[in-house]
């Protein structure tokens, strides 16, 4: 069995006939990094949003930004950057309790019985939101080599040291060395160029980024907690199954660590991926007009519809064009698509010796449990209509092989796909990326707020963020301020890491607090009932108060309390309609009050 698994392996790689043979991720560069077959570099940035709101005129901003300062290392070929963006209502779920999970071992620690609330929450909010994710994987290739640098690093390779017989192994040694500096550079212009934008983003340690990896390539069996064997990780002990073959000594590939399921064409556009449905599609004609991404992103979220979509930006652009050029000034004369065609051409080029023109692929991708097929070509076919009126594009679910068309859209485990090269200017393309999407400051929080189009957006009141803290909150009568007040304070009390019930008190002007108060107090335990009260102040003797009364043990009042007793004799003293009292009333009432304690 061995025998013949090894002969045709190959062969079901040449026809790419199974999940592995997409995958070119071989092992970990460094931590942050992962390193392919072909010895190219990858690193794994999360998007989280943008930290402002964005009008039009940050939209603008944003992109002429990232144009000049992420374009200037696309002028040649060697970089590529992949910015895949999804979309799934079913992993919402996950993710909630995932939000809730802190704010629930708080109301356990402070004694709450809250989880009917918390059921509620998740219930409820399921029915708005949608999980959401976007990355920037940013590829760095040998092309982006010289033809003496790639010379020098095949006699190095010849002269230098090799790795074991492993061919059933990762090879930590297939990132190559003349390309790590040129990477790391690269990584950090476009992280600088982000952050100079207000985007919030986090390069991914490579466990998370080959976690991340696999949870989007099955959504149904995402794990957060599942963790690749990389190395420095401890090898799984494997029988040995060859006195030559040292594979079983070393850690497994990563291309069946990511393969957990097999894949099986259904007929020419369905593929079945374990226990889901997909389809694929690929843009054949990029948007004429390119357009803001909110406009796809609102329409695909009323329908409901999960989606992925990549789009593979690689440098080069104006070298791509060159043979094109050629053969469309010989044809020229022929017809006059041709000579438009080589109008359009020179244009470009051009148009590449002042900013960037690169080369775009985008490919989408959905999906249905198995046995919806149905459902599935009705998401297909809405997900198409949707990105076909995004900017006036053009798209194509026929494909010569639907699982290559489907795994074109995976993030992040190679640079290839089916989608038909478009040869664009830089600035045109950043017009389509998912620029507007908000981010919070806050990675968790007690508060789970939500945007009009479906994102969830955690909020912790009184966190280390900040040294103070003041929310100012107003609308019109009836648009649910106290409603949001209430909110905010009870996540105040469900704050992680507490471990009894806070002191929190409220001044309100009407009777819209109580709701909070005795919800908290019927969740407290019969004998701690009293740790929550709600008092309605009536002008009578019975809530009357002395301003004039000491803190417990005190013959004197604190300095705060003396300068409030000091302006309050001061009002008293102020003639009717006068601004302020006369000259010597606010030292006169400051001896009156010393005087008053001293005897």
């Amino acid at each position: 069995m061995k025998f013949f698994e090894t002969l045709f392996r190959p062969f079901q790689f040449a026809v790419k006939q199974a999940i592995e043979s997409f995958i070119t991720i071989e092992t970990a560069d460094d931590k942050y990094t992962l390193a392919a077959q072909d010895g190219s570099l990858v690193t794994y940035i999360r998007i989280d949003g943008s930290r402002q709101i964005i009008g039009d005129d940050e939209y603008n901003h944003i992109v002429q930004s990232a144009t000049l300062k992420i374009g200037a290392r696309f002028d040649r070929q060697g970089h590529a950057m992949q910015v895949y963006f999804v979309r799934d209502p079913n992993r919402i779920g996950q993710e909630l309790n995932r939000l809730v999970s802190p704010s629930k071992a708080t109301a356990n620690n402070i004694g709450l019985e809250a989880d009917d609330l918390f059921d509620e929450r998740k219930r409820h909010l399921q029915k708005f939101l949608s999980y959401e994710e976007c990355y920037f994987v940013l590829w760095t290739r040998p092309s982006s080599l010289s033809k003496a640098e790639l010379d020098r690093i095949k006699k190095d390779s010849k002269k230098g040291k090799k790795w074991a017989n492993a061919p059933k192994a990762q090879d930590p040694l297939a990132g190559l060395d003349a390309l790590r500096t040129r990477h790391k550079s690269y990584v950090a212009a476009v992280r600088s160029a982000l952050d100079e934008v207000s985007v919030s983003t986090k390069v991914l340690e490579a466990h998370e980024a080959i976690t991340a990896i696999k949870n989007n390539l099955y959504p149904s069996r995402a794990n957060n907690n599942w963790r690749a064997c990389l190395p420095g990780d401890p090898i799984p002990p494997r029988a040995p199954t060859s006195n030559t073959d040292m594979s079983d000594i070393f850690w497994p590939p990563l291309r069946e660590q990511l393969s957990v399921a097999e894949a099986r064409i259904m007929d020419e556009t369905v593929v079945q991926i374990g226990d889901l449905l997909w389809a694929g599609a690929d843009v054949t004609l990029a948007p004429m007009d390119p357009t803001a991404f909110p406009q796809l992103l609102n329409r695909l979220f009323e329908a409901g519809v999960p989606y992925r979509i990549s789009f593979m930006i690689e440098g080069g652009g104006a070298q791509a064009m060159q043979f094109r050029s050629f053969l469309a000034t010989i044809f020229g004369v022929t017809n006059s698509i041709n000579k438009q065609i080589k109008y359009a051409l020179e244009g470009l080029q051009g148009m590449s010796r002042s900013e960037p023109v690169v080369r775009l692929r985008i490919s989408l991708a959905t999906w249905a449990n198995r046995g919806e097929r149905q459902l599935l070509r009705d998401r297909l076919s809405t997900l198409v209509q949707a990105v076909e009126s995004w900017g006036y594009c053009q798209v194509s679910e026929v494909s010569g092989d639907p699982l290559d068309c489907v795994m074109s859209s995976a993030m992040g485990i190679h640079c290839a796909g089916t989608a038909p090269t478009a040869i664009a200017p830089m600035y045109e393309v950043m017009k389509l990326l998912p620029w507007q999407r908000p981010s919070s400051p806050f990675e968790d929080g007690s508060v789970l707020l939500r945007t009009p189009d479906g994102k969830v957006w955690p909020y912790q009141t009184g966190t280390s963020l900040t040294t103070t803290w003041f929310d100012l909150i107003f609308a019109q009568p009836g648009a649910g301020k106290s409603v949001l007040m209430n909110t905010l304070n009870l996540g105040t009390i469900l704050s992680p890491g507490l471990e009894k019930l806070p002191y929190v008190a409220i001044i309100d002007i009407g009777p819209s607090s109580s709701g909070l108060i005795s919800m908290v107090k019927d969740a407290l335990p019969p004998s701690r009932a009293h740790e929550a009260a709600y008092y309605r102040l009536q002008m009578s003797q019975d809530y009357a108060i002395n301003p004039f009364d000491t803190q417990l043990g005190c013959r004197f009042p604190l300095t705060d309390e003396r300068s409030y007793l000091v302006e309050l004799l001061t009002l008293l003293c102020t003639p009717p309609g006068n601004d302020k009292a006369y000259d010597g009333i606010t030292q006169l009432a400051g001896f009156v009050v010393d005087e008053m304690y001293r005897w």
